[in-house]
């Protein structure tokens, strides 16, 4: 790539602009980023320059590209990733999202999940993460899908937190109601269960009287000989692994089970050592972190704090006891401060949490928190204090630091209550909030979401509106605007209606009062106002985008110009209704709009086809290409035992892109082939067994050969090809059962008969497959050998079969004809010239070969401008034994044979760059040596190069791609001969 070309293609100063402009993409399917099709680059350059996470894969193996921000959710895949396969950087969770990326894939279909799980590998072990993304299909240069795109936002610690936050407020619920010690650890283990993804089993363990409790289990787990002694005082948490203590350890929802216990104990201030301890089965996929051991202590400071509350109530404290159990429980931060200058009187532990663990507890907010002091918060408690007015803020950003750690940026919810004494004077402030830094986060992201929207939005070439739930439109893009000439947001609520002509306004109404009454797709036809004054006809189509919670939360739509689709529709029904009146006048304008109208269904139907061969060769392209990948990775590793199967597979899909290819050949009638004198009879003799199998029990089968049946002189493969089909087509005329003739003839045409039939007069062999089916209307007879014409229901009839029949018995230099009686059935016939000679002996079994083409000091000359191809015929003859030369072009290979070289056979491709091409140059190499044997190479249309099948003798012709025991065998064979 050029200086030049890397900033268009990767723009921008991130890093993963700068890494990929100095990756090797050459080494790539993709190649070289220039030839990158503006349908990646597009896409890709908004990747690099969004501050979004995103990513996007390209091709059948969707290569792997990804933006700055994305680069945490790899972790160690980073940047290895870049570039490779989309199942191989997330192999671990390919199944899970596979079928989405089909939809998009295949049908185009984009995909939205919210916060689904997936265990990624981007930390050395699988990890529980939660992501919430969209699959975007990605469109190449021809239509069709050849990416896709990914945004996504991870939230594994919105998820985590709030389920944790459930767990504690489940908990904190279920202790509310405790009035004895043992009903505290009894209630705490049941309500613990439902923390079972964090932690799969839960064990309350008493430490005074022996008393075991379990969850997750059949109580076996209360019986183990924990290591509880080891909570020494100030211990606050212990780590233990399972291995070799727990013989059956509990898998909670996961499956597998935890490696590790947590233990922690549950302490009673004042008290030497825990009254408890918390036994928790750790998440197999979360490692023991800061987050867990915290939220352990959390559940456990609930657990002492319910004790604690019972003790204190026993000692008739109960007022200061219930305060502390609120503080203890809650899953909010609090905080009582007293005095003007704010001393803090009271903490919970969540509050410790949000302050890092700093002890606060006595001192003022100024000394204990110094980094909140520029931040306001000081101020707002003066104010509060001095006011006796309560301060209620959201989503308030705040800068806390953390011991050992960077400062850390987070957003709260909370509010400054005023404490009054008996004489309603403040003395102190209460403080209560909760983080809400991820809905914070998530809120901005929807921002960033509905901002990328109404940028796709403005660059589309359509009218893209969206509306309330009530149907008030509340957003347009420019373009409408600029179409009307109406100002900016002047469509807002109903005003949209002015720009309807009047004529349509109430059936627009009408409909769109339906959808939203239904739910349903809204979809109408309508003429908007132009800026000039103009009408013209737009189609609108409206989608409803439903909420969480069910409901219609808006409605998206867009307005696209179908004015010139109508205006010809009204002017081809003005035409029909005055066809009577005008026909003499206007038959030749009729035709025209007919052809005009036929080409254009004919070029769909070429654009669905090619579609499909891009599918298909993909899927082909995939099977070789995955399995010679493969392939090399055993080779390279020494492993050999899988080698065959791959081959194997290698070799089918190519097998199988060679059928492709000689189906569109012979659907474009420049297949290569192989003309043979041929008898029918015996063709179709060999195929009775074969088609009795094809029709069925409910099909009777009856073959009348002609006596004395003459030769003709036909590519005998393609005609049992055209035979199958014409029977298959006949089966499915008669849905149930019928009669099925195959009939073969000697024809004389004379001048009449033969101009009936388009063909010259003279001698034809004639095979006719007739059926007692529903037959053809004269209408379906005469569109019957259009390309992509079909009769049979959608997804079972391509409409190529009859077209490719037509063109191999064109190709051979005969005719079809089709005589058909609706409800009586039809009959089809194929007219092949008589050939006048001996036949062939077509049952000698060539294939029983095998490798017999060894050498016997013979000289070949290859001639192929393709380097590859020239280099495995080159292999292949060697290792059989022949002395190989080669040339690249015509006139390199005619220098050759000018030299006094011996040469035995000229192999040659037919297209061959140099002004010189394969037949032009045998044919020059033949006025220097006139027994030169040839063997043409074709894979495409030069039938009329080599003579449209037609050759001198010593001249042969073999079609790509071919086995190469195939062509070792004509080698030998032409040589020998």
């Amino acid at each position: 790539m050029t200086s030049t070309s890397q900033p268009t293609v990767f723009p921008g100063d991130s890093a993963m602009s700068a890494i990929m402009r100095a990756h090797d993409w050459s080494n790539t399917p993709l190649g070289p980023p220039e030839n990158w099709p503006e349908g990646l680059k597009v896409p890709l350059r908004m990747m690099l320059t969004s501050r979004f996470e995103m990513w996007l894969g390209w091709g059948p193996d969707l290569c792997f590209f990804y933006n700055d921000a994305y680069v945490p959710t790899l972790g160690v895949k980073h940047p290895k990733a870049l570039g490779r396969p989309m199942a191989e950087v997330w192999r671990e969770v390919y199944d899970a999202v596979e079928d989405r990326i089909v939809s998009v894939m295949q049908a185009g279909v984009a995909t939205w999940d919210k916060a689904l799980l997936l265990l990624l590998e981007r930390s050395g072990y699988p990890e529980e993460t939660y992501h919430t993304f969209s699959y975007s299909p990605l469109f190449g240069d021809s239509g069709a899908v050849e990416g896709l795109m990914c945004v996504v936002t991870e939230e594994t610690e919105r998820i985590i937190s709030e389920r944790r936050i459930e767990a504690l407020h489940h908990l904190s619920s279920a202790l509310l109601s405790c009035q004895t010690r043992e009903s505290v650890l009894s209630v705490a283990e049941r309500a613990l269960a439902r923390s079972d993804r964090d932690f799969p089993f839960v064990v309350m363990q008493a430490l005074n009287d022996g008393v075991a409790l379990s969850s997750g289990t059949d109580g076996s787990l209360g019986a183990v000989r924990w290591p509880v002694g080891d909570l020494a005082p100030g211990c606050e948490w212990l780590q233990v692994p399972l291995e070799g203590l727990v013989e059956a350890v509990p898998t909670g929802p996961w499956d597998v089970p935890p490696r590790e216990a947590l233990i922690v104990p549950v302490s009673i201030a004042g008290r030497p050592s825990p009254v408890a301890a918390l036994i928790l089965g750790q998440n197999p996929y979360r490692h023991v972190d800061a987050g867990t051991i915290a939220f352990a202590q959390l559940l456990a400071g609930q657990v002492a704090g319910a004790l604690a509350t019972i003790e204190t109530r026993d000692r008739e404290a109960a007022e200061i006891g219930r305060l502390r159990q609120l503080f203890e429980q809650s899953p909010s931060f609090m905080a009582i401060l007293r005095g003007p200058r704010h001393r803090f009187e009271l903490v919970n532990p969540r509050y410790r949490q949000i302050v890092g663990h700093r002890e606060v507890t006595g001192r003022e907010v100024a000394e204990a928190l110094p980094e909140v002091v520029g931040q306001g918060f000081i101020d707002l408690l003066d104010r509060v204090y001095t006011s006796g007015e309560p301060f209620v803020g959201q989503s308030v950003p705040i800068s806390l630091d953390k011991p050992g750690a960077a400062p850390e940026p987070r957003f709260l919810d909370f509010v400054y209550q005023p404490i009054r004494d008996n004489d309603g004077v403040v003395s102190g402030i209460f403080v209560e909030g909760i983080d809400v830094t991820a809905a914070h986060d998530a809120a901005a992201a929807l921002r960033d979401s509905e901002a990328q929207f109404r940028t796709l939005a403005e660059a589309m070439p359509n009218h893209v509106w969206t509306t309330r739930a009530d149907g008030m439109l509340d957003w347009c893009n420019t373009r409408t605007y600029e179409y009307s000439g109406a100002e900016a947001g002047s469509f807002d609520g109903p005003g949209w209606i002015d720009l309807v002509h009047p004529d349509d306004r109430l059936e627009t109404t009408r409909r769109f009062s339906a959808a939203l009454k239904s739910g349903a797709v809204y979809e109408n036809e309508f003429r908007l106002r132009r800026a000039d004054g103009a009408y013209r006809w737009y189609i609108a189509r409206g989608v409803p985008l439903i909420g969480e919670d069910g409901t219609i939360a808006r409605w998206i739509g867009t307005n696209t110009d179908i004015h010139e689709q109508k205006a010809n529709a009204e002017a081809l029904a003005e035409l029909n209704q005055t066809l009577e009146q005008q026909v003499s006048q206007r038959t030749g304008e009729l035709m025209a709009a007919e052809e005009a109208l036929r080409q254009s269904q004919k070029m769909e139907a070429v654009g669905q086809l090619t579609g499909g061969i891009a599918h298909d060769f993909n899927n082909l392209l995939a099977g070789i290409s995955g399995s010679l990948q493969l392939l090399e990775k055993r080779i390279g590793q020494g492993r050999f035992d899988s080698i065959q199967r791959y081959l194997d597979a290698a070799q089918s899909s190519s097998k199988r892109a060679a059928a492709l290819t000689q189906r569109l050949l012979a659907f474009s009638r420049r297949q290569t082939l192989d003309p043979k004198p041929t008898n029918i009879n015996r063709l179709v003799a060999d195929l009775d067994e074969l088609i009795r199998r094809t029709m069925g029990p409910s099909v009777d089968m009856e073959v009348v050969g002609a006596g004395g049946i003459w030769l003709t002189l036909v590519d005998p493969n393609q005609l049992e090809n055209a035979l199958l089909n014409l029977c298959i087509n006949a089966r499915d005329a008669m849905p149930h059962g019928g009669r099925l003739t195959v009939e073969t003839a000697n024809k004389w045409l004379d001048d009449r008969a033969a101009r009936d039939r388009d063909l010259p007069p003279g001698q034809y062999v004639s095979l006719s497959v007739s059926d007692t089916g529903t037959g053809m209307t004269p209408d379906v007879m005469a569109r019957a050998f259009d390309p992509f014409f079909t009769t049979k229901p959608l997804g079972e009839g391509t409409g190529l079969g009859l077209s490719m029949i037509y063109g191999f018995v064109r190709q051979s230099g005969g005719q079809v004809r089709i005589y058909s009686e609706v409800g009586h059935g039809s009959t089809m016939t194929l007219y092949l010239p008589r050939y006048v000679g001996e036949a062939e002996d077509t049952c000698a079994d060539h294939a029983t070969r095998g490798h017999e083409y060894s050498a016997h000091g013979e000289t070949v000359l290859i001639v192929d401008d393709e380097s590859i191809v020239r280099m495995l015929v080159v292999d292949v003859l060697r290792e059989a034994g022949y002395l190989v030369l080669e040339a690249a072009d015509g006139p390199s290979g005619l220098k050759v044979m000018q030299s006094a070289a011996r040469i035995d056979l000229l192999v040659t491709d037919v297209g061959l760059p140099g002004g010189m091409n394969g037949r032009q140059m045998a044919d020059a190499g033949r006025l220097l040596r006139p027994d030169l044997k040839v063997l043409f190479v074709t894979g495409y249309a030069e039938n009329a190069v080599v003579g449209n099948g037609h050759l001198e003798p010593g001249m042969q012709v073999i079609t790509k791609p071919f086995a190469v025991e195939a062509l070792g065998n004509k080698v030998r064979e032409m040589i020998d001969g």
